[in-house]
């Protein structure tokens, strides 16, 4: 019996692009489940024309990236009985369905492992996400003893298997998705990647990831963890 295939998708103040992603997700046989992490009535329409290709879920303040996954993650342990696989994706047109369907392909060969779609990020792209990610992933291999080039994808597949320590794992914003690496590392799971298209936008000026502030927090969870590590 085939594992049902699940991609969530965490979006905040979206455009038509979130749609495109929504509709691939739906004819390349994914159950779509989509957040609206508080975007707002202004975005109310593109949500709803959403409703189409898969489940929504909405609240009407903005939490942030973490806690619209932990409200996914919350929502598939209540509505999905049966084991499934999923992959998470971000909805401003940076990740491809080609490499989607890749990281896919890579997890139905090793369901054990959490799969990640990193980018290796080329000289031109912007100067704060080469920065951000050389530093993120020099203070990951410290603490973790565990190499990982792209700590910050967004693209990531695994098991539901995983979920329950995943909604352990502490933080509402992007901080959160390092603590998930840094708790799955801490439990020896392993941590696989491939390589997948870098893509920026318009500079990447669609993200809403704040380079002092986040970057300040992301740093700070790895820092806090070197002695769970030690232990």
């Amino acid at each position: 019996m085939a594992v049902e295939k699940i991609a969530v998708i965490p979006a905040y103040e979206p455009d038509a692009r979130m749609l495109e992603l929504a509709e691939r997700v739906r004819d390349e046989g994914f159950r779509l489940l989509l957040v609206d992490d508080g975007s707002g009535p202004d975005y109310a329409d593109l949500f709803r024309k959403a409703e189409e290709f898969g489940s929504v879920i909405s609240y009407p303040e903005n939490h942030g990236k973490g806690y619209a996954l932990k409200a996914a993650f919350t929502w598939l342990l209540k509505h999905q009985k049966d084991d499934c696989h999923i992959i998470t994706l971000d909805s401003d047109g940076q990740h491809t369905m080609k490499d989607a369907l890749r990281l896919f392909a890579e997890l139905q060969k090793a369901p054990e492992a959490l799969w990640l779609g990193s980018r290796f990020l080329p000289k031109d792209a912007p100067l704060r996400s080469r920065i951000g990610n050389d530093i993120n992933r020099f203070l990951f291999r410290k603490c973790t003893h565990t190499e990982v080039y792209d700590v910050q994808t967004g693209m990531r597949a695994f098991s539901s298997s995983l979920i329950p320590l995943m909604l352990q794992s502490a933080g509402n914003r992007y901080e959160y998705e390092m603590n998930v690496l840094l708790d799955i590392a801490k439990k020896k799971i392993p941590i696989r990647e491939i390589e997948i298209e870098t893509i920026y936008i318009d500079n990447n000026s669609s993200s809403h990831f704040k380079p002092l502030r986040d970057s300040f927090r992301i740093y700070w969870q790895i820092i806090r963890s070197f002695g769970r590590f030690r232990r």
